[in-house]
């Protein structure tokens, strides 16, 4: 699977590219805007971003979903330290595939990327 993590702290980024490559995945850009985010994506079109919520530039992780769900309809999980009502809600509002605590650890992310591995085959 063709990954985009989207995360502004390096060694965060880092440690998770490492996991998901140990997993088989490919991990294209390690993003650290929601500007580079869509950028990237518009050039590599992966097949699924790892978004955190708040990070460097103007727009957030769920700004950058909700373009992200319309324009390509492409899965988003969230990854974030900030785990209250209303970033759950505005998150929710873009429908991500799922939402993950940080650190994000394999045995959290792995069910998701079973989900969407097994939705894309049955295409």
């Amino acid at each position: 699977m063709n990954i985009i993590i989207a995360e502004d702290e390096r060694i965060i980024a880092l440690s998770t590219s490492m996991m998901l490559r140990r997993m088989g995945h490919t991990v294209l850009d390690l993003c650290p805007s929601a500007e580079r985010c869509l950028e990237t994506v518009a050039n590599s079109r992966p097949d699924i971003v790892l978004m955190d919520i708040r990070m460097e530039g103007e727009m957030d992780g769920i700004e950058a979903a909700g373009i992200l769900r319309e324009k390509y309809q492409l899965p988003v999980i969230f990854t974030t330290a900030f785990d209250d009502a209303e970033t759950r809600r505005r998150a929710a509002d873009v429908d991500p595939l799922g939402f993950l605590v940080k650190p994000v650890i394999y045995s959290d992310l792995l069910p998701f990327l079973e989900t969407l591995d097994a939705q894309s085959s049955q295409l």
